[in-house]
């Protein structure tokens, strides 16, 4: 697939390079909290989720703009379907409502990242068994009623954010029957001035490399996602409930952009009590360091 051109004004190669090795000690800091995160109770894991990913996208100058109702936090757990750019979308969809993801299996041997994915309670399917998909769905099903938010891509694959590709019903079927709301949300990436960016955009053959290095040299960009209102599964049947979300998603695409839109604002619950605690510490070591950069003009 033939992409539109990326951002007219990249950023210099000197602050990309340095954005990269931010990120590398970003991640660093992320395995160490891996490993104590499997053993904290939901309410601390979704804000240790939530912290580190508004933490990586503020490192890779990524904005969040949201139109729609979000979800209330603490109601319970819901199936959020929504469309597919790149893998930048977990981390954006993290950074709103914390959530495990759906992922294909190959992801689980992916080196640092595979690890991450377990640590964090991704749900990994075999895309081509039956028997894997049915069990994956049990599982599913039991999360969604220990009010656990599960986040699922239905195209399966990833698309360059313009349209929505046919959506996949079989795991949509967990929502009908733990009677969850199903959250249908639509995604798109944006340039500050409000024309479509492409520099998230992870398709075809392109490398998981060539695309972080597009969104290092982006000079800035704004995620654009919008919540529609929440299809409940009473009765209803799983291919028509997929027809659905999927109309409302392609719908809000069409028309995003339209409506008011809110910046993504810190939780006060997510604001660290200690005087010193590990993020803040982290915070100390990484922020001179940014702001002797200089700023950036477009």
């Amino acid at each position: 697939m033939r992409l539109p051109i990326l951002d007219k004004h990249p950023t210099d190669i000197p602050v990309s390079v340095f954005r990269g090795s931010r990120v590398c000690l970003h991640l660093v800091y992320g395995l160490l909290l891996a490993v104590i995160y499997p053993h904290l109770n939901q309410a601390r894991q979704n804000r240790t989720l939530k912290n580190w990913n508004r933490q990586l996208l503020a490192i890779l100058n990524i904005g969040i703009l949201i139109e729609g109702e979000q979800p209330a936090h603490g109601k319970g757990g819901c199936l959020i379907v929504a469309n597919h750019v790149s893998w930048l979308d977990i981390i954006v969809l993290n950074a709103i409502h914390p959530s495990r993801f759906i992922a294909k299996s190959e992801v689980r041997d992916w080196p640092v990242i595979g690890w991450l994915c377990r640590r964090c309670g991704t749900v990994f399917i075999e895309r081509a068994s039956r028997q894997n998909t049915s069990t994956v769905n049990r599982r599913i099903s039991l999360l969604l009623g220990q009010d656990v938010s599960i986040g699922l891509f239905p195209e399966g694959t990833t698309t360059d954010g313009k349209h929505v590709g046919p959506f996949y019903s079989a795991l949509i079927q967990p929502a009908i029957d733990a009677g969850i709301p199903l959250l249908p949300m639509a995604l798109r990436y944006q340039h500050k001035n409000g024309e479509p960016e492409f520099a998230a955009v992870f398709v075809g053959d392109m490398t998981l490399a060539r695309s972080i290095w597009n969104i290092l040299r982006c000079t800035q960009q704004n995620a654009l996602v919008v919540f529609t209102p929440a299809l409940m599964p009473e009765n209803a049947n799983r291919r028509v409930l997929a027809r659905t979300a999927h109309e409302a998603i392609s719908q809000a695409l069409h028309t995003m952009g339209t409506g008011p839109q809110a910046v993504l604002q810190p939780d006060e619950s997510d604001i660290p009590n200690s005087r010193l605690s590990p993020l803040s510490a982290y915070e100390l070591l990484v922020d001179p360091l940014l702001n002797q950069l200089p700023v950036e003009n477009s």
